[in-house]
Protein backbone atom coordinates (compact mmCIF):
# COMPACT_ATOMS: atom_id res chain seq x y z
CA UNK A 1 0.00 0.00 0.00
CA UNK A 2 1.05 3.61 -0.58
CA UNK A 3 1.92 5.93 2.25
CA UNK A 4 -0.45 8.71 1.17
CA UNK A 5 1.19 11.46 3.26
CA UNK A 6 4.63 10.61 1.92
CA UNK A 7 3.32 10.27 -1.62
CA UNK A 8 1.61 13.68 -1.43
CA UNK A 9 4.80 15.30 -0.19
CA UNK A 10 6.85 13.69 -2.95
CA UNK A 11 4.39 14.89 -5.57
CA UNK A 12 4.48 18.42 -4.16
CA UNK A 13 8.26 18.32 -4.13
CA UNK A 14 8.41 17.16 -7.73
CA UNK A 15 6.00 19.88 -8.77
CA UNK A 16 8.04 22.50 -6.94
CA UNK A 17 11.19 21.40 -8.71
CA UNK A 18 9.44 21.51 -12.07
CA UNK A 19 8.29 25.10 -11.59
CA UNK A 20 11.59 26.20 -10.08
CA UNK A 21 14.36 24.97 -12.33
CA UNK A 22 17.00 26.49 -10.07
CA UNK A 23 16.41 23.62 -7.62
CA UNK A 24 18.70 21.23 -9.46
CA UNK A 25 21.54 23.78 -9.47
CA UNK A 26 21.91 24.08 -5.69
CA UNK A 27 23.46 21.66 -3.26
CA UNK A 28 23.85 20.73 0.38
CA UNK A 29 27.50 20.47 1.46
CA UNK A 30 27.25 17.40 3.71
CA UNK A 31 24.28 17.53 6.08
CA UNK A 32 21.66 20.24 5.76
CA UNK A 33 22.65 22.80 8.41
CA UNK A 34 20.24 25.55 7.38
CA UNK A 35 18.23 27.08 10.22
CA UNK A 36 15.08 29.19 10.14
CA UNK A 37 15.81 32.91 10.17
CA UNK A 38 13.85 36.16 10.25
CA UNK A 39 15.85 38.87 8.50
CA UNK A 40 13.41 41.56 7.31
CA UNK A 41 15.94 42.93 4.78
CA UNK A 42 15.78 39.75 2.69
CA UNK A 43 12.67 38.90 0.66
CA UNK A 44 11.20 36.18 -1.54
CA UNK A 45 10.74 37.01 -5.23
CA UNK A 46 7.84 35.41 -7.09
CA UNK A 47 6.76 35.51 -10.73
CA UNK A 48 3.12 35.41 -9.70
CA UNK A 49 0.99 34.89 -6.62
CA UNK A 50 0.21 31.37 -7.85
CA UNK A 51 3.88 30.37 -8.11
CA UNK A 52 5.04 27.47 -5.93
CA UNK A 53 8.56 28.81 -5.46
CA UNK A 54 10.84 31.62 -6.52
CA UNK A 55 14.18 33.25 -5.77
CA UNK A 56 15.71 35.50 -3.13
CA UNK A 57 16.21 39.26 -3.20
CA UNK A 58 18.02 41.58 -0.76
CA UNK A 59 17.41 45.28 -0.14
CA UNK A 60 20.52 47.45 -0.53
CA UNK A 61 18.74 50.81 -0.28
CA UNK A 62 15.35 52.38 0.29
CA UNK A 63 14.27 51.17 -3.17
CA UNK A 64 17.29 49.26 -4.51
CA UNK A 65 17.61 45.48 -4.39
CA UNK A 66 20.04 42.84 -5.63
CA UNK A 67 19.51 39.27 -6.87
CA UNK A 68 20.60 36.81 -9.60
CA UNK A 69 20.15 37.40 -13.32
CA UNK A 70 18.76 33.93 -13.99
CA UNK A 71 15.92 34.76 -11.56
CA UNK A 72 14.50 37.30 -14.02
CA UNK A 73 11.20 35.40 -14.36
CA UNK A 74 10.53 35.88 -10.63
CA UNK A 75 10.91 39.66 -10.60
CA UNK A 76 7.25 40.54 -10.20
CA UNK A 77 6.21 40.24 -6.55
CA UNK A 78 8.54 40.73 -3.58
CA UNK A 79 7.42 39.35 -0.21
CA UNK A 80 8.91 40.24 3.18
CA UNK A 81 8.24 38.55 6.54
CA UNK A 82 7.27 35.31 4.83
CA UNK A 83 5.21 32.88 6.96
CA UNK A 84 5.77 29.12 7.28
CA UNK A 85 4.61 26.90 4.45
CA UNK A 86 1.86 24.33 4.92
CA UNK A 87 2.54 20.86 6.31
CA UNK A 88 2.57 19.69 2.68
CA UNK A 89 5.26 22.19 1.71
CA UNK A 90 2.96 24.57 -0.17
CA UNK A 91 4.00 28.18 0.31
CA UNK A 92 1.88 30.67 2.22
CA UNK A 93 1.98 34.31 1.21
CA UNK A 94 3.00 37.35 3.19
CA UNK A 95 0.38 39.88 4.19
CA UNK A 96 -0.61 42.49 1.64
CA UNK A 97 1.34 45.07 3.68
CA UNK A 98 4.52 43.01 3.19
CA UNK A 99 4.04 42.44 -0.56
CA UNK A 100 5.61 44.84 -3.07
CA UNK A 101 6.11 44.97 -6.85
CA UNK A 102 9.36 45.24 -8.82
CA UNK A 103 9.82 48.27 -11.07
CA UNK A 104 10.60 46.29 -14.22
CA UNK A 105 11.86 49.36 -16.07
CA UNK A 106 14.78 49.57 -13.64
CA UNK A 107 16.06 45.98 -13.92
CA UNK A 108 19.68 45.62 -15.02
CA UNK A 109 20.79 42.00 -15.20
CA UNK A 110 23.25 39.50 -16.65
CA UNK A 111 22.83 35.72 -16.84
CA UNK A 112 26.08 34.23 -18.12
CA UNK A 113 26.83 31.49 -15.63
CA UNK A 114 28.78 31.29 -12.41
CA UNK A 115 30.71 34.48 -11.74
CA UNK A 116 28.62 36.61 -14.07
CA UNK A 117 25.02 36.18 -12.93
CA UNK A 118 23.43 39.16 -11.20
CA UNK A 119 20.54 41.61 -11.16
CA UNK A 120 19.97 45.07 -9.70
CA UNK A 121 16.57 46.74 -9.58
CA UNK A 122 14.25 49.08 -7.72
CA UNK A 123 11.21 48.04 -5.76
CA UNK A 124 8.12 50.19 -6.29
CA UNK A 125 6.54 52.03 -3.35
CA UNK A 126 3.82 49.92 -1.76
CA UNK A 127 0.64 50.09 -3.85
CA UNK A 128 -1.58 50.88 -0.86
CA UNK A 129 0.61 52.58 1.73
CA UNK A 130 3.18 54.30 -0.51
CA UNK A 131 5.91 53.14 1.85
CA UNK A 132 9.36 52.12 0.58
CA UNK A 133 10.52 48.55 1.21
CA UNK A 134 13.98 49.55 2.41
CA UNK A 135 12.63 52.14 4.80
CA UNK A 136 10.16 49.67 6.28
CA UNK A 137 12.43 46.62 6.45
CA UNK A 138 15.97 48.01 6.40
CA UNK A 139 18.78 47.27 3.95
CA UNK A 140 22.36 46.02 3.75
CA UNK A 141 25.43 47.93 2.63
CA UNK A 142 27.38 46.53 -0.32
CA UNK A 143 31.15 46.05 -0.01
CA UNK A 144 33.26 46.75 -3.08
CA UNK A 145 36.49 45.65 -1.40
CA UNK A 146 37.81 42.11 -1.20
CA UNK A 147 37.96 39.22 1.24
CA UNK A 148 40.13 36.15 1.66
CA UNK A 149 39.79 32.39 1.45
CA UNK A 150 38.76 31.18 4.89
CA UNK A 151 36.73 34.28 5.71
CA UNK A 152 33.35 33.60 7.31
CA UNK A 153 30.28 34.38 5.20
CA UNK A 154 26.56 33.73 5.48
CA UNK A 155 23.70 33.16 3.05
CA UNK A 156 20.05 33.78 3.89
CA UNK A 157 17.38 32.78 1.40
CA UNK A 158 14.18 31.02 0.48
CA UNK A 159 15.36 27.56 -0.57
CA UNK A 160 13.60 24.31 -1.32
CA UNK A 161 13.42 21.98 1.69
CA UNK A 162 12.23 18.39 1.26
CA UNK A 163 13.07 17.43 4.84
CA UNK A 164 10.91 20.02 6.60
CA UNK A 165 7.80 20.98 4.57
CA UNK A 166 6.95 23.97 6.76
CA UNK A 167 10.37 25.47 5.95
CA UNK A 168 9.99 24.86 2.23
CA UNK A 169 10.76 28.10 0.35
CA UNK A 170 10.76 30.03 3.64
CA UNK A 171 13.71 31.98 4.99
CA UNK A 172 16.69 29.97 6.23
CA UNK A 173 20.30 30.86 7.01
CA UNK A 174 23.64 29.10 7.15
CA UNK A 175 27.18 30.37 7.79
CA UNK A 176 30.45 28.85 6.62
CA UNK A 177 33.63 29.94 4.85
CA UNK A 178 34.94 31.08 1.49
CA UNK A 179 36.80 28.11 -0.03
CA UNK A 180 38.11 29.72 -3.22
CA UNK A 181 38.30 32.97 -5.20
CA UNK A 182 38.84 32.64 -8.93
CA UNK A 183 38.27 35.92 -10.72
CA UNK A 184 34.60 36.76 -10.26
CA UNK A 185 33.70 33.27 -9.00
CA UNK A 186 33.49 33.04 -5.22
CA UNK A 187 32.95 29.52 -3.87
CA UNK A 188 31.67 28.68 -0.40
CA UNK A 189 30.43 25.63 1.51
CA UNK A 190 27.15 27.10 2.72
CA UNK A 191 24.12 24.82 2.31
CA UNK A 192 21.71 26.08 -0.36
CA UNK A 193 18.90 24.74 -2.53
CA UNK A 194 16.67 25.99 -5.34
CA UNK A 195 15.11 29.27 -4.28
CA UNK A 196 18.39 30.45 -2.73
CA UNK A 197 19.35 31.89 -6.11
CA UNK A 198 19.89 35.61 -5.70
CA UNK A 199 20.74 35.36 -2.01
CA UNK A 200 23.40 37.80 -0.90
CA UNK A 201 26.65 36.40 0.40
CA UNK A 202 27.28 38.49 3.51
CA UNK A 203 30.67 38.88 5.18
CA UNK A 204 30.02 38.09 8.83
CA UNK A 205 32.74 40.39 10.19
CA UNK A 206 30.94 43.58 9.10
CA UNK A 207 27.59 42.34 7.74
CA UNK A 208 28.23 43.73 4.25
CA UNK A 209 27.27 42.06 0.95
CA UNK A 210 30.28 40.74 -0.99
CA UNK A 211 28.67 38.44 -3.59
CA UNK A 212 25.43 37.08 -5.06
CA UNK A 213 24.79 33.34 -4.68
CA UNK A 214 23.80 31.68 -7.98
CA UNK A 215 24.95 28.07 -8.51
CA UNK A 216 25.46 24.81 -6.65
CA UNK A 217 28.45 22.49 -6.78
CA UNK A 218 29.44 21.09 -3.41
CA UNK A 219 30.81 18.04 -5.21
CA UNK A 220 33.08 20.32 -7.27
CA UNK A 221 34.68 22.51 -4.65
CA UNK A 222 31.74 24.50 -3.37
CA UNK A 223 28.62 26.45 -4.28
CA UNK A 224 29.27 29.45 -6.52
CA UNK A 225 28.52 33.15 -6.31
CA UNK A 226 29.25 36.27 -8.35
CA UNK A 227 31.99 38.19 -6.53
CA UNK A 228 31.01 41.87 -6.63
CA UNK A 229 34.58 43.21 -6.38
CA UNK A 230 35.49 41.61 -9.71
CA UNK A 231 32.45 42.71 -11.76
CA UNK A 232 32.81 46.28 -13.03
CA UNK A 233 29.37 46.43 -14.64
CA UNK A 234 27.70 45.05 -11.50
CA UNK A 235 29.42 47.65 -9.33
CA UNK A 236 28.34 50.37 -11.75
CA UNK A 237 24.71 49.16 -11.69
CA UNK A 238 24.70 49.14 -7.89
CA UNK A 239 26.17 52.65 -7.66
CA UNK A 240 23.72 53.97 -10.25
CA UNK A 241 20.75 52.45 -8.45
CA UNK A 242 21.86 53.83 -5.11
CA UNK A 243 22.39 57.29 -6.60
CA UNK A 244 18.81 57.26 -7.92
CA UNK A 245 17.69 55.85 -4.57
CA UNK A 246 18.50 59.18 -2.94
Amino acid sequence: MFNTARTSLLLVGLCLIMVNVQASEKSICGTDDRASSFDPKIARALGSLTARGGCTITMIGKRCAISAGHCDSTFDFVQFNVPESSDRGIINHSSSEDTYRVDKDTIVSVDRGAGNDWAVMQILPHADTGKLAGEENGFYEVAFDGLDVGDSVSVTGYGYDANDPERNFTQQNHEDVVVSLNGAVLKHTIDTMGGNSGSSVIRTSDRKIVAVHTHGGCAYGGNSSTYIKERIRLKSAIRSCLTNDQ
